[in-house]
């Protein structure tokens, strides 16, 4: 990798040989050679230290003057807002559009990404640790006659004529209002932080934000300085896992889905379309369920089974799980059919996300530099942009060279 040049120091250097080289041939100005070189120099000199003064004053006071009416110093401390205000409108509105999310989100494989995961050792591991406290969670929660008592009603009924989605509705409302989902809304919760703390997410948001920035700035000057304001791609994935992970643990994401859960349970209390979806799919599941000669006998087997039994059917069903769970992963990774499904749902869901939230992603990025000083935000903008920025200098004290040169030559044939 090249070393990087350091233009503070070229610039420096630069004026520095400019202006000795005015003192020197200064006393020499009445000869054609000696005019040239000393009005070079006397215009570069003067470039050189008003694109000084330019530089300086974006970031603090060159000189000790305060900025007034005329001059303006400390440039970018004194515009702190409007700067995170335009960094925040420029990561929501275009790198991180809604179009360019929808479109990012119809081109992701959901249904691959959760096999790639869940593959994992270790993943396995947690989950089969999670089905463990699930199933002693039921027993010690869940009434095993009553439970065996409803069981049995429900294969007493004519399938065909329960109401399925409403059903559903009342058991839902019922639950999320008396905190029976809280556990395993925190369940879920947990599961969905240890999925994003994984490096694949990491990786994944960091290649988004790099292609991001590299559109944004692609072909246009303006942006790509823009675009060194920014943190580095990798930075600003980490900061967006990490927000994630945050509203995870601390109860925003359980309320949301809370909110969400009575959301749909109004809607399929009032929407028929909705309604005659679910009872369709419910049918079409338990029907398939009961055909099954395994799930038959095992069928057989619950209504039979005591109440002191229960535990045990249901850590045999957790290890089956486990034990089988390469193959039953295999099955879905090959069954297309449901693999679109559910990623139809999923992005169907995560759309409405994206249209109803958007604006949190201006609104992170503000608390995101909120925290940041004036001397932090001059010392971030610095180190991103301050080199390329002391090539204005360097340009400043040669351009003023040729033209301080130019226009003596011009005042020489005109003379």
């Amino acid at each position: 990798m090249a070393k990087r040049i350091n233009n503070t120091r070229v610039a420096n250097l630069t004026l520095g040989g400019i202006t000795l080289g005015f003192l020197i041939s200064y006393p020499f100005h009445g000869s054609f050679a000696g005019g040239l070189i000393s009005s070079g120099c006397s215009a570069g000199m003067i470039g050189g230290l008003a694109d000084w003064f330019a530089v300086t004053a974006l970031f603090r006071r060159p000189l000790g003057i305060r900025s007034g009416k005329i001059l303006r110093t400390e440039i970018i401390p004194q515009n702190r807002d409007r700067i995170f205000s335009a960094l925040a409108d420029m990561v929501q509105n275009e790198l991180l559009s809604q179009d360019l999310l929808q479109r990012k989100l119809s081109a992701w494989d959901f249904s691959g990404v959760l096999i790639r995961v869940f593959g994992k050792q270790e993943v396995k591991l947690a989950v089969g640790l999670l089905l463990t406290d699930l199933a002693e969670d039921m027993v010690n929660h869940v009434e095993p006659d009553g439970l065996k008592r409803q069981i049995q009603g429900l294969f007493q009924q004519n399938i065909d004529n329960l109401n399925l989605s409403q059903t559903l509705a009342e058991v839902i409302r019922f639950s999320v209002e008396h905190g029976d989902v809280d556990q395993l809304l925190k369940v879920i919760c947990q599961a969905s932080y240890e999925f994003v703390d994984q490096i694949e997410v990491s990786d994944a948001l960091t290649d988004m934000m790099e292609a991001a920035l590299t559109r944004y700035g692609e072909n246009n000057p303006a942006r790509k300085l823009v675009e060194k304001f920014l943190p580095a791609p990798s930075v600003l994935a980490h900061g967006l896992q990490e927000k994630v992970k945050t509203a995870l643990q601390d109860g925003t994401v359980e309320q949301w889905l809370k909110d969400s859960l009575l959301h749909f349970v109004v809607e399929l209390k009032t929407k028929s379309s909705l309604q005659e979806r679910v009872d369709r799919f419910f049918l079409t599941a338990v029907t398939r369920v009961l055909e099954n000669r395994k799930v038959k006998g095992q069928t057989a087997g619950l209504l039979r089974t005591s109440s002191g039994k229960l535990p045990a059917m249901l850590e045999t069903i957790s290890a089956d799980l486990r034990g089988n769970w390469d193959e039953y992963l295999g099955r879905l990774e090959h069954n297309l059919d449901l693999r679109l499904k559910v990623d139809e749902e999923v992005k169907n869901i995560l759309q409405k996300r994206i249209g109803h939230h958007h604006n949190i992603i201006g609104r992170m990025v503000r608390e995101g530099l909120d925290p940041l000083t004036d001397d932090m935000l001059v010392e971030l903008i610095e180190d991103k942009a301050g080199n390329d920025l002391q090539m204005i200098r360097i340009n400043g004290s040669i351009v003023g060279s040729l033209a301080g040169m130019l226009i003596y030559l011009l005042g020489m044939v005109l003379r």
